[in-house]
């Protein structure tokens, strides 16, 4: 049996056949610094012994996946983007498609961000006139989604008024209300291998592309646009930048929001 130390590219490798995600889509330098600073934490010297601790131990396995995807978030992460949406773009595609928006938040990560579409729907007394589903890798973070509870260090962007209207305070932490947790349908999704959601009038792709290579940062571009209805948006993160959007049938409306060209 060969029992030499693996490198970064062995370590892919043998990661992608055995859960199929595929690190390979992300920058290199940064998922290789962060996967080290967990194996030095979990005291294993190399890949190999890395991986074979992962495989033995399904938690560990389920952490680490969890620890790969990053999941920050809070409600009314960037403030600008969301009265944008309130102002702008709601009453838009509300006024042009009437019932039936179709609204996806793709890296939903807990489910702050679907929740906070909710909220703004509702406050726009069109909720129900709206379709928002929340996808995401990581199976762990979806389960909190679904719980719809949270502590308060995640709300504090949030208005209080909000709070009040919306969340039921319970000891230290605070549960949404039924009519907006039952708003959202919460599904496991891949961005990389999985079908794109086709249909859509509003795509939050955020904070999501910085951490992949720019092929990958293409592909998720090409499909995005492509699940997108004339006319309907994309919104990405505030540290991102898409150099021509044209060549997805793109425009930029406002800051980080982009409007798929109507032919």
């Amino acid at each position: 049996m060969d029992l030499r130390a693996w490198d970064y590219a062995q370590f892919k490798s043998a990661f992608f056949l055995k859960t199929g995600l595929d690190l390979d889509r992300y920058k290199d330098r940064q998922m290789e610094r962060r996967i080290r600073q967990l194996m030095e934490r979990r005291n294993k010297p190399d890949f190999r012994h890395f991986y074979e601790y992962l495989v033995k131990n399904p938690p560990e396995m389920q952490f680490f996946l969890s620890y790969l995807t990053i999941n920050t978030s809070e409600f009314f992460r960037d403030q600008v983007v969301f009265a944008t949406l309130k102002k702008e773009i709601f009453p838009e595609l509300l006024k042009k498609y009437g019932n039936g928006l179709k609204i996806w938040s793709a890296g939903c990560s807990i489910g702050a961000e679907p929740y906070t579409l909710a909220i703004i729907l509702d406050t726009l007394k069109a909720l129900y006139r709206a379709q928002i589903i929340g996808t995401d890798i990581d199976k762990k973070a979806l389960q909190e989604a679904k719980k719809g509870i949270y502590s308060g260090k995640y709300l504090d962007k949030m208005p209080q008024d909000l709070i009040q209207r919306y969340f039921f305070k319970e000891g230290e932490v605070y549960r949404i209300k039924p009519e907006i947790q039952s708003s959202i349908i919460f599904k496991h999704h891949n961005l990389l291998r999985d079908s794109p959601l086709y249909g859509c009038h509003l795509i939050l792709c955020r904070n999501v592309f910085i951490y992949f290579k720019p092929e990958t940062q293409d592909f998720f571009l090409q499909r995005f646009a492509a699940a997108l209805k004339a006319g309907g948006y994309l919104v990405i993160g505030s540290a991102e930048y898409i150099s021509n959007p044209q060549k997805y049938m793109l425009k930029k409306r406002f800051n980080t929001i982009y409007q798929k060209i109507i032919e």
